[in-house]
């Protein structure tokens, strides 16, 4: 009698085995894809957190903007901070947090490259000036940080596709040769 484990698989049945084992690597690839948004060759861009000899990457900006959007919840909430002028508040917020656009506009269109420390640095004045926009309340500042930010990403969309056509080699023309 044959088991499963005896017999003889056709060429196109797969191992159960290795089917097993792909999908609980690619679980674990995606789920370090989704807290580090970096492949492993960049994980210079994050923060490394080992435990019982296993290593796990958070984006180093991503975790500052966590951290100080909820410390600055809690400073503004706990510490009743009243945000008035209002006005002033929100444009202080968008002055600190552009410090983020900065390091990464400047990462993307130069040949500067940013350490782990100041990506998570720039994120925490990024999450502290998120809380106060979130504490504001008010829709239209959330609308205008919100085009701030689109506006500046689309900007440097922009600059890296005009750069990367003029880099790239002409197609031959199809014209009549003279």
């Amino acid at each position: 009698m044959t088991t499963p484990e005896t017999r003889e698989r056709r060429p196109d049945e797969l191992d159960t085995t290795l089917l097993q084992w792909s999908r609980s690597q690619e679980l674990k690839e995606s789920v370090q894809m989704i807290i580090s948004h970096h492949p492993p060759s960049y994980f210079g861009h994050c923060l490394r957190v080992s435990f019982m000899g296993k290593s796990v990457y958070f984006c180093g900006r991503c975790s500052g903007i966590y951290g100080g959007l909820a410390l600055g919840l809690l400073v503004l909430l706990v510490g009743h901070v009243t945000l008035e002028p209002s006005w002033l508040w929100f444009l202080g917020a968008v002055g600190i947090g552009f410090a983020t656009v900065v390091d990464w506009t400047t990462q993307r269109l130069t040949p500067r490259k940013t350490t782990v420390r100041i990506r998570a640095v720039t994120g925490l004045l990024s999450g502290l000036s998120l809380a106060v926009i979130f504490v504001l309340a008010n829709v239209a500042y959330l609308l205008v940080a919100l085009i701030v930010m689109g506006g500046s990403i689309g900007l440097v969309g922009a600059i890296e596709t005009k750069r990367s056509r003029s880099s790239s080699p002409e197609p031959p023309s199809k014209g009549i040769a003279n």
